[in-house]
Formats: structure tokens, sequence, C-alpha cells
């Protein structure tokens, strides 16, 4: 593969040494990106745009090397698939240090545990994209949509470790997502099981150089920001754990967090003040519990990614959800109206009032 790095261009330095890099120090034979032509797809649609990027589907021809043919004992490519393209806004422009950010998080990421990432293209208006696996299923809002909410609590247990696990090899690697909420969340439904994946690892906030930015701005979904966070305080780890918390209350609800007001000072000021989400009647007391720590006030008195898993995986094995399940048969979960004013994609979070 080495011999072919002169055959292809992304026309950006940066990008150019990104990729020869996952390739030169690749773990396995598809654990890589590429960079792929932007003829190589096809029907290419767009399904969604968020605050600093839009996605579109589309098929790859040629797809991945992931099939393994026993004749020629070589890595060889599936054929068409379906993928999700993340056109990055105003990314003509992509700085060096937005590149650097996903280099540094992509090996942390080379597992079941996150969205996988197949490589790079560029769009006819010169603008990069994200080549990334399509989830059928979408995101957890969609998903809750979809389901009215209604999960059975062995999956919500079940999607809470998954996420958590990614969490954790996140952390464990030194790095934080930085921007975790349920619109990063890609839901898979296999075989009569329910699985989340996290997405967006290594592409915080926008990806082209800011003129007079202030070090007090961040980006993110307002409702899973911890208060240090919107406060201007650096965002560690314990910033992760504060929004695995609003996750989980996601879970536990069926619902988006403060769905029914505007996502504004007001709200980022009562956050800071202790204000948290309802938790529903029919949670188990030790998820309650395990909620409650992660969104403590303050960031040293909330539980590590690996203390939750294994308390996550320590009750799963011993819990009886019927009688929560049964609990939640006949709740009722109506259409939610969302405030106009209420944003579940990530934009400018910049409030020096607080």
């Amino acid at each position: 593969m080495k011999g072919k790095f002169l055959y292809w261009s992304s026309e950006n330095k940066e990008i150019d040494e990104l990729i020869c890099h996952t390739q030169l120090n690749a773990s396995h034979a598809y654990d890589y990106l590429e960079w792929i032509p932007f003829e190589a797809f096809d029907k290419v649609t767009n399904i969604g745009r968020g605050g600093l990027s839009s996605v579109y589907s589309a098929l790859w021809m040629e797809g991945p090397r992931q099939k393994w043919d026993y004749t020629t004992q070589i890595w060889t490519r599936t054929g068409p698939i379906k993928v999700a393209l993340k056109h990055l806004v105003n990314s003509l422009n992509i700085s060096g240090s937005y590149v650097d950010q996903i280099k540094a998080h992509y090996k942390c990421i080379q597992s079941d545990l996150f969205v996988k990432i197949f490589g790079i293209t560029k769009d006819p208006t010169s603008n990069y994209m994200i080549v990334m696996k399509y989830s059928e299923n979408g995101n957890l809002y969609q998903y809750l949509n979809r389901s009215k909410g209604i999960l059975l609590w062995g999956d919500k247990i079940k999607m809470s470790q998954k996420i958590t696990k990614g969490l954790e090899k996140v952390h464990i690697e030194g790095k934080t997502h930085r921007n975790l909420h349920g619109g990063n969340l890609l839901i898979e439904d296999e075989e009569n099981s329910i699985d989340a994946r996290i997405g967006d690892v290594g592409l915080y906030g926008p990806c082209y150089d800011h003129e007079n930015e202030n070090s007090g701005q961040i980006y993110g979904v307002l409702p899973y920001t911890a208060p240090e966070v919107l406060r201007g305080e650096d965002y560690t780890s314990a910033s992760d754990i504060y929004s695995l918390g609003i996750i989980m209350n996601t879970l536990a609800t069926g619902e988006r967090p403060w769905y029914n007001r505007a996502h504004d000072y007001n709200l980022a000021k009562d956050i800071c003040n202790g204000l948290r989400p309802a938790i529903p009647d029919d949670t188990p007391k030790f998820y309650a519990d395990l909620m409650q720590q992660c969104w403590s006030n303050e960031p040293e008195n909330r539980p590590t990614a690996s203390f939750i898993y294994k308390r996550l995986s320590w009750y799963n094995l011993f819990c009886d959800y019927n009688y929560y399940d049964e609990k939640n048969r006949y709740k009722m979960h109506p259409h939610l109206k969302i405030h106009p004013e209420a944003y579940y994609t990530s934009r400018l979070l910049y409030f020096p009032e607080l």
C-alpha cells in the first residue's frame, strides 16, 4: 500500500499525512483510512444537518477491503455498501489542528465500540467529507422517536454499558470526547439485540480556523454540557461523565432532556445551579444512583467510566428487569412537542455571564 501513496492526493498536506499515518501504522488489514474519490459514490442523498456538518447517505460502489479471498490470499473489496458521508462545513480551509485532533483520537476508536470510519473524500464544492459506516436505525433521538420512547430495561442497561465501555477506552488513551450527546450515538438493532456506538470521536468543534476566537467559547449541545464547562473551565474526562449521566437519563425517560424549554442562558444558569432532568419512577435504584453521581455539580465527585461500567455489568447479571418493565408497560409516551428554541445539534455555547 505504501507504494500507492504517489497515486492519490487529497490536495491537503495534513490530510495526506493523516491517511498515510493510519496506513503505515495499521494493526489489521482494514484498520486504516483511505482516500476515496467522490466519483466512487452513487446515490448521494442528504439525510440531515447539524450545526457544524451535514450528513448524506451514499452507495460506495467498490466498498472497503474487508473480504478475505482464500484463493489469492489477500483482502479484497466487499462491493457496493451503503455509507454515511459527514460533510464538514467550510472545510475548504480545514485547519491543521483539526486534522491533528482526528489523528490523535484515531487509534482509540478502532473497535466495534465506535462508529467505523472508512476514509475521507472531497465533494464537488471542494469541502471534505468523512466516510463512515451507515446506521439504518439512525441516532438515539431518531430511534426513540420510532419506538415512541419505549425500551426494555435490559436493553437500556446494555446500551449504557456499551457507551460507557467506549468512553472508558477513550479515557484510557488519555483523550476526551468533548461532545457526547444523543445525536452522535448510532443505534444497531440486529438479531433482537439493541446496541449503541459512539460517533464523532476526534471531530470536536468547527474544522476551520477562527478569527478572534474567545477562550471561553465552546461547542456542544447545552443539556449534555457539564456545568464547569459552561462556566469556562477546562474540559476533562469528568465532563464526559456528566454527559454520560444525561444520556443515561435520556435512555431511562425515552425523551430528550429539557425538550420543553429554550436552550438559552437561563437553562445554562439553571444547570450550573444544580438543575437536572427528572428521574422516572420505574428506574432501578442502582441506575438512578449512578446517574446522580455522574451529573454531580462537582467534577471530582463523579465516578470514572471504568467504575460505571463495572457497576452496570455487575447489576446486569443479577437484576430482574421484569419488575421495572411491568411498571413501564402502561406508561404513556405521547408525541413530544419540541420547544422551537431547543437545539440538539452542536453549536456555539457562549455564556460569559456565568
